[in-house]
């Protein structure tokens, strides 16, 4: 498995459409305000949106895509100036508009390098014809109105998500630091394999072989890309992957330290402890009673 589909299999992405269909006329569409990554798909016509109330809305056509990674306050408007003009003949869209929720206990760090808004344009979709498919299966899922359109349709936000992060990184220089180390060949190898086996022993000589990097070359890259060292990264891997297992409640906290990297339980907790703020036992008891 790579190390971006590793790191969000752990993230476990999860899609929620909550509009499907058409706004004419005057209308103003604004999903900020509950703390969770929203997004729009323009399935049809053209509309304007507004951050954080500013004057210079921009322009969104047939194809667009727009996602709000922090909840940024926006709204989707009919016209430039907010409501149409007397005989306007604007002011059709059809949206697919819905949320992006992650594990809320857990450091998101592919939300964290992401800016505030994103929007991919038609123009800029991949030249392989799969997103725009994408975006036609939906599209054409949504009119249909069958028998689990919503289950259907929300499963393919999440693979559209994980398209528009491919865009992204794509874009190299315009793509953020953290997603630029994916598309790095060196940094992409040695993270992969600090997500396929966190418990290893692994040493700073070790990773930069597997980049097939010299020691300061790795370093210096991986600071760069990354934002912290490899050492950093590798505890913070390993707490996130602990917080998973301590709440789904199934794994002694014995075997997490093992998974972990960690020789004894005490050595495991006061890591934990040192990286979260809290104890390996208050996590798992949170858990359980949350059920």
């Amino acid at each position: 498995m790579d190390a971006l589909s590793s790191l969000l299999q752990n993230l476990q992405p999860r899609a929620s459409v909550f509009f499907t269909g058409e706004k004419c006329g005057n209308f103003s569409i604004d999903t900020s305000g509950t703390g969770r990554a929203n997004f729009h798909v323009i399935a049809r016509g053209q509309c304007w949106m507004s951050i954080n109330s500013r004057l210079d809305p921009r322009p969104l056509q047939a194809g667009d895509l727009v996602l709000l990674p922090h909840d940024a306050p926006h709204a989707l408007l009919p016209h430039a100036q907010g409501e149409l003009p007397d005989n306007s003949s604007e002011g059709y869209v059809s949206l697919i508009c819905g949320f992006l929720d992650f594990d809320s206990n857990r450091a998101n760090p592919v939300l964290a390098a992401l800016p505030d808004v994103i929007v991919l344009r038609a123009e800029e979709h991949p030249e392989d014809g799969w997103l725009d498919l994408l975006l036609q299966f939906m599209k054409h899922e949504a009119q249909r109105e069958a028998p689990g359109m919503n289950i259907v349709i929300d499963r393919l936000s999440e693979v559209l998500f994980l398209f528009i992060l491919r865009a992204l990184i794509d874009r190299q220089e315009q793509s953020p630091e953290f997603l630029r180390a994916f598309a790095d060949p060196a940094i992409a190898r040695a993270l992969g394999a600090i997500h396929e086996r966190p418990g290893d022993p692994w040493s700073l000589e070790q990773l930069a072989d597997v980049a097939a990097l010299s020691r300061t070359a790795f370093i210096n890259r991986f600071r760069e890309l990354v934002g912290i060292t490899p050492a950093a990264y590798l505890v913070q891997y390993r707490m996130d992957q602990a917080s998973s297992w301590l709440r789904q409640g199934t794994i002694s906290m014995d075997e997490i330290a093992e998974r972990c990297g960690y020789n004894s339980t005490a050595a495991f907790a006061k890591a934990y402890k040192k990286t979260t703020g809290l104890a390996p036992g208050t996590v798992r008891r949170g858990s359980r009673s949350s059920i």
